[in-house]
C-alpha cells in the first residue's frame, strides 16, 4: 500500500485550495501514510516513505508538509533511518526554505500586507508553520546521529541566524517608535493583519533557534 500511496501523491498535482477535492484527497493520502503503525514490516518501506516525504516537502502545501515532516520523524525514532544522501536531501529543502522566509515575511507581516484568504495554503517550502516542524526534526535526526548531522548543517548556519534576526517590519516600526518615545513596546502592532501569521513566525523562530 505504501509505494502506491506515494506514487499516487507523485504523480498528482499538489493542490493549495482548500475548497478543491484534489485538497481533501492528497490530505487523506498523506494522512493515511502518517497513521500507518510502525512496526517491523513496514520496515522494508522505511526508505521509500522517507523518501517519498522529502518529495512532499519540496512539492506540496504547508498542511501536507507539516504531516510530512511528523511522519519523519516517527520513522527516524522507529528504524533509525537515515543516510547521508537522505540528510543532504532534507538540509538542501531547510536551506530553501529559509532562502524564502525574508520575502514570506515582508508579504505577509509589513503594514501593507493583503489580509490572507483562509482557503488558500502556502506552498511546504514557503511556510512558516513547516519551518517550525522542520526544527523538531533537525532535533530528532541530532539525537541518533549526531556527527552525521552536524556536518551536513553547518552551511545552514548563516542562514539559520538570519532567519533568527528577522522581524516583521510592521512590528519593528512599532517597537521603534515606541522607543523613540522613550517607552518599551510589547505586544502585537495593531498593523499586522495576519496575525496568526505572525504566531507561526514567532513560534518558527523559537523552533529554529531551539534545534
Amino acid at each position: 500500500m505504501i509505494p502506491v500511496i506515494i506514487e499516487v501523491l507523485r504523480s498528482g498535482k499538489a493542490s493549495f485550495q482548500r475548497d478543491t477535492t484534489e485538497y481533501e484527497f492528497r490530505r487523506v493520502l498523506v494522512d493515511i501514510l502518517h497513521r500507518i503503525p510502525s512496526g517491523d514490516a513496514i520496515r522494508p518501506q522505511a526508505l521509500p516513505l522517507f523518501q517519498g516525504m522529502l518529495y512532499l516537502l519540496r512539492h506540496d502545501n504547508e498542511e501536507n508538509g507539516v504531516t510530512c515532516c511528523k511522519t519523519i520523524i516517527d520513522i527516524v525514532r522507529s528504524f533509525k533511518a537515515l543516510s547521508e544522501e537522505i540528510v543532504a536531501d532534507f538540509f538542501s529543502i531547510l536551506l530553501e526554505m529559509f532562502r524564502n522566509m525574508k520575502s514570506l515575511v515582508q508579504e505577509t507581516l509589513s503594514e501593507d500586507s493583503p489580509r490572507l484568504d483562509p482557503n488558500v495554503v502556502f506552498p511546504s517550502v514557503r511556510s512558516f508553520k513547516v519551518l517550525a516542524e522542520m526544527g523538531m526534526v533537525v532535533m530528532t535526526f541530532m539525537q541518533s546521529h549526531r556527527v552525521m548531522v552536524t556536518t551536513a548543517m553547518q552551511p545552514t548556519i548563516p542562514l539559520t541566524l538570519e532567519v533568527l534576526a528577522l522581524e516583521s517590519p510592521a512590528q519593528k516600526k512599532a517597537r521603534e517608535d515606541c522607543e523613540a518615545m522613550g517607552n518599551i513596546w510589547a505586544g502585537v502592532a495593531p498593523t499586522i493583519k495576519n496575525n496568526q501569521a505572525y504566531s507561526d513566525f514567532i513560534n518558527a523562530q523559537i523552533k529554529v533557534d531551539s534545534s
